[in-house]
């Protein structure tokens, strides 16, 4: 994953956060839902954090997604349907990876 980091100055608040970037074979790792893995196998559940301190949402979610699919990859997974998203302060997510053909 490559990291892309952002710094907001918002008078005396100051925000940091870093997004991450899938690797390519976690890029193709498809988001779906129920249905469309209805004929596919299942190959575990996977989960993913964006680490301490990092910005909620939409960074936060990003990168714990990204950090997911990336688990999902290494499973040979082609597609990830979430199963939950928490965009806190340390943002996780969990979801199931399945293999379609």
């Amino acid at each position: 994953m490559k990291n892309y980091c952002l710094l907001i100055l918002l008078g005396h608040i100051t925000l940091f956060g870093c997004a991450t970037a899938p690797s390519p074979n976690a890029a193709q790792v498809q988001e779906a839902d129920q249905q469309m893995v209805a004929n596919c196998k299942f190959l575990g559940t996977v989960t993913g954090t964006s680490g301490w301190g990092n910005l909620a949402s939409p960074i936060g979610i990003n990168n714990a997604k990204n950090e997911a699919k990336e688990k999902a990859a290494q499973l040979n997974g082609t597609h990830i349907v979430w199963q939950s998203i928490y965009g806190g302060y340390t943002s996780t997510v969990t979801g199931n990876a399945y293999h379609c053909p």
